[in-house]
């Protein structure tokens, strides 16, 4: 059988967004870098397909977002929330515009555009890309690394100094390294699909859905261009199979409601067929070096633990190690110990925000506490109407720009605190119309969060223990982070340095 030879300094394995930008960074610098992807581009991609404002910023600079023009959806600005299939928020996204060198709107560009763009973004910088081919053997040390893929019907090796995994919340190379398998507390699967629906209203938005059938989770619809929509559902993948839940039932469900309720919905039509994937948050971000090489994007686990977002995530991961890699090159140590200073880089610049994110998606694990959560999240929506300074603080923990954990804390805590001693007066006093009492606490509300605690203790105490455990060892990470006296520097970007 005929076989290929191939040598570089780098191999990266995947090319979506991390694998592409990490070659372009690489290849700029005159490292000889090979990029190996299993499919051929354009193919689709699990994905939501929204790039914010901080991704927008990379695209810029590896000189792409130009030609996306004809893909990416108009300017998104707005936001609208939805909670138990009620319109409770409703107007701009609160954060955008607050940072001079960023766009104040982001946008939705189809992964199947975006990728196949940036992949060739990174053969246009010098790295040499081969799609079709899959990774069947990687042997990976201190001295080196050799692969053997299937290409084009035929076994190809290559031979390099390095190589950077990032082929996904699967990725083959984290395996192959004995790196940890995905945590289910740490994964989140989810199914989307493309639909029409009617015309949107003057302002492009991203709508966000909460209720209790996607709980820990969310369903989202987001404009995109030929005016369709991308439309989905994400649950973290312990609530998923702790409570044996069927995602196509989730997302029928879900597209069901949005026909119901929905008032440019009720003419809902799918335009694709519903497709699922999975992606890892940064609570389950391991060592992600090792002999050899590191790993960048989802397989490294960079998702928002909030949100489930990663296109940024992942292309701010290839930034940081990118310069690892020609460090390493340069000084010719292969070696995990000289690896060890992308954990270094990624840590001092994603803690800041994702320590405290991780911590809040920890709280929100126990699906028992559904209903109450959802009636905060109702309540802080209604305040974020009313208040613009609520409004940029507290919603930073859900795509913020720049989050600050002792303001958003400051501000949740204290209005939580203010509505739980107001909840008996108001009953006995009667005061506050009827449409404001919906959403405020009750003296119900605070039995309601006894009696959810009450259900999880005893529906799984072993489950539970772990899990209050768990949140007391994130909080610990959030209270040595702040005393570190870090900030989120995502806003400022890594491009500049």
């Amino acid at each position: 059988m005929t076989q290929e030879k191939h040598e570089a300094d780098v191999i990266v394995v995947g090319g979506g967004p991390a694998g592409s930008v990490l070659a372009w960074a690489l290849a700029r610098e005159g490292v000889r870098t090979v990029l190996l992807e299993r499919a051929r581009f354009p193919r689709e991609k699990v994905c939501g397909d929204y790039v914010d404002p901080r991704g927008l910023r990379v695209l810029q600079a590896v000189g792409c977002l130009e030609e996306m023009d004809r893909f990416k959806s108009a300017p998104i600005t707005h936001t609208t929330t939805f909670v138990e299939a009620e319109r409770l928020y409703e107007g701009p996204i609160p954060f955008y515009g607050m940072h001079g060198d960023l766009a104040p709107h982001g946008y939705t560009i189809p992964r199947e555009q975006l990728d196949a763009v940036m992949l060739e973004a990174a053969a246009r910088a010098g790295a040499v890309v081969h799609e079709g081919t899959a990774v069947t053997e990687l042997d990976a040390g201190s001295g080196g690394v050799a692969v053997t893929a299937r290409r084009r019907q035929r076994t190809a090796r290559y031979a390099a100094h390095l190589i950077a995994g990032a082929d996904g919340a699967n990725s083959f190379v984290a395996r192959s390294q004995g790196l940890p398998a995905a945590d289910p507390r740490f994964t989140v699967v989810a199914q989307r699909c493309y639909a029409a629906v009617a015309s949107p209203g003057s302002e492009a938005a991203t709508e966000l859905f909460f209720d209790e059938s996607s709980f820990p989770g969310y369903g989202w619809m987001f404009p995109g261009p030929s005016g369709l929509v991308n439309l989905g559902v994400g649950l973290l993948s312990e609530a998923r199979q702790r409570f044996d839940v069927h995602m196509p039932t989730v997302f029928s469900t879900f597209v069901e409601q949005l026909r119901r309720h929905h008032p440019r919905c009720g003419e809902l039509e799918l335009a694709s067929k519903p497709i699922g994937g999975t992606v890892r948050t940064y609570g389950g971000a391991g060592r992600n070096y090792f002999d050899g090489g590191v790993l960048v994007g989802d397989a490294g686990g960079f998702a928002d633990p909030m949100t489930g977002e990663g296109i940024t995530q992942g292309m701010e991961s290839a930034l940081l190690a990118g310069p690892v890699i020609v460090a390493a090159l340069e000084a010719g140590d292969f070696g995990a110990a000289r690896l060890a200073g992308y954990e270094t880089a990624f840590r001092a610049y994603f803690d800041p925000s994702m320590v405290f994110l991780d911590f809040c998606a920890a709280v929100m694990r126990n699906r028992h506490f559904a209903r109450p959560w959802l009636k905060v999240m109702a309540r802080g929506c209604e305040l974020a109407q009313t208040d613009e300074e609520f409004a940029v603080t507290s919603s930073s923990y859900f795509g913020g720009l720049e989050v600050r954990p002792t303001a958003i804390l400051g501000q949740v805590w204290l209005r939580s605190l203010q509505e739980a001693l107001l909840a008996w007066p108001r009953l006995i006093s009667g005061t506050a119309d009827a449409a404001a009492r919906r959403h405020r606490a009750s003296p119900a509300e605070l039995l309601e969060w006894q009696a959810a605690l009450a259900r999880s203790m005893l529906s799984d105490p072993l489950w539970h223990m772990r899990w209050t455990l768990d949140i007391q060892a994130r909080w610990a990470r959030v209270l040595e982070t702040a005393a570190g006296g870090a900030r989120d520097r995502r806003a400022e970007g890594l491009l500049a340095r």
